[in-house]
């Protein structure tokens, strides 16, 4: 049986998501600093990763953050991102997806 999720975990997922595809809307030989970006946006524990389900408050917060950076960076005038080196290493290795060309 599939567990059933929170609306608060679908908000979650679904800003994910949207990051994700935002992604795919920038030059190719910049999406790999920016999935970098938004993965080290998501997991850090500085930035919100790794909370507790019980931090609604928190997340929530967090959910708004990432929304309101989300609208400013789907921009097309936003070409590229900068990353730190941890933020190249910890995606290291998952990046297929993200360098192939877009369907046409």
């Amino acid at each position: 049986m599939a567990r059933r999720i929170t609306g608060l975990q679908r908000q979650v997922l679904h800003t994910y998501k949207r990051a994700l595809k935002m992604i795919t809307t920038k030059p190719l030989h910049t999406r790999p600093m920016w999935f970098a970006f938004v993965s080290h946006q998501f997991r850090s524990p500085s930035l919100g990763g790794g909370l507790r389900k019980k931090d609604v408050g928190a997340i929530e917060y967090y959910l708004r953050r990432a929304d309101k950076m989300l609208d400013a960076y789907e921009q097309p005038s936003t070409k590229s991102v900068g990353v730190t080196e941890e933020m190249r290493r910890s995606v290291q290795g998952q990046l297929g997806w993200v360098c192939r060309r877009p369907k046409e």
